[in-house]
């Protein structure tokens, strides 16, 4: 099988190198999207684009545009190629486990009924504390409102943008649904979910170290409280989620009396989530 993977980078002069020379070696093709930086970050890129010129492609973007829309640019020059079969995404800070990219394609080759393999920080308990607290219980929370909104039961730590996905998937997606922004996770799983895409979920660890996050907060929780209410829309209005997403609504006004049978409902039409060890 043949793997590629999406590695968006923002400012990340000091990190990007250290996580392309773990990880390059398992991989047939990287592409690094330099997303508006104002440091080095371009200029490393190009460095390993000449260091590797039959494995690493680069694309700068002279503003940013946002993590979603790095990735989208990756993946759409990936959709134009003939030799790749599968796609996925990695940080350039260095948090993602390297181990994880020949996991992901050992999953994908021997398991014919899974499009995704993921990570999930939730099933590595013994690095989860390096996880702060309050991201930790922020995911926790959001995992299972986005089980209720997008209906994929047993989906663990959606917001861990890890993943490798097989090619005819990505290539199925609506790209223009999916965000320019941190809401790239919610709405590529609510593209899988209309895919009825089927995922398997490989324990990963948390790693932090020397990555800062961007993310403001402030400004970001009301854009994906706004992203999932529209979710919510969008599956209520159409498909196989009506009868579960109605019962869901139907929960507010009957202080929660119908919650039960829309879990269930949810549970029923679920595409199938496999958890690995």
């Amino acid at each position: 099988m043949r793997i590629a993977f999406a590695c968006p980078a923002l400012n990340e002069e000091a990190l990007l190198r250290k996580t392309v020379e773990r990880t390059l070696h398992m991989m047939d093709r990287l592409v690094i999207i330099n997303d508006g930086s104002v440091d080095r970050t371009g200029e490393i890129a190009e460095e390993l684009a000449r260091e590797h010129p039959d494995k690493i492609h680069v694309i700068h973007h002279s503003k940013n545009l946002g993590i979603g829309g790095a990735v989208k640019s990756a993946f759409r020059l990936l959709r134009e190629r003939d030799d790749v079969d599968a796609m996925g995404v990695i940080a350039s800070d260095n948090q993602c486990e390297p181990a994880l990219v020949q996991r992901f394609r050992e999953v994908l080759e021997s398991m014919p009924e899974i499009d995704v393999a993921k990570g999930s920080r939730f099933m590595h308990p013994e690095s989860l504390h390096e996880m702060p607290r309050f991201r930790y219980w922020g995911n926790v929370g959001v995992s299972f409102v986005m089980q209720l909104a997008l209906g994929f039961w047993g989906m663990e730590d959606p917001l861990h943008g890890y993943f490798l996905a097989r090619a005819d998937a990505i290539k199925q997606m609506n790209l223009d649904a999916v965000a320019d922004g941190y809401d790239l996770e919610n709405t590529m799983m609510a593209e899988f979910r209309r895919l009825r895409a089927t995922f398997a979920l490989v324990p990963s660890p948390s790693h932090y170290g020397e990555a800062v996050s961007k993310i403001v907060y402030k400004t970001q929780i009301p854009r994906t409280i706004a992203t999932v209410t529209s979710m919510v829309a969008r599956r209520a209005a159409a498909g196989p989620d009506r009868l579960g997403m109605a019962l869901l609504l139907m929960s507010v006004p009957t202080l929660g009396a119908t919650l039960p049978l829309a879990v269930l409902r949810m549970k029923q039409t679920s595409p199938k989530v496999t958890k690995l060890r």
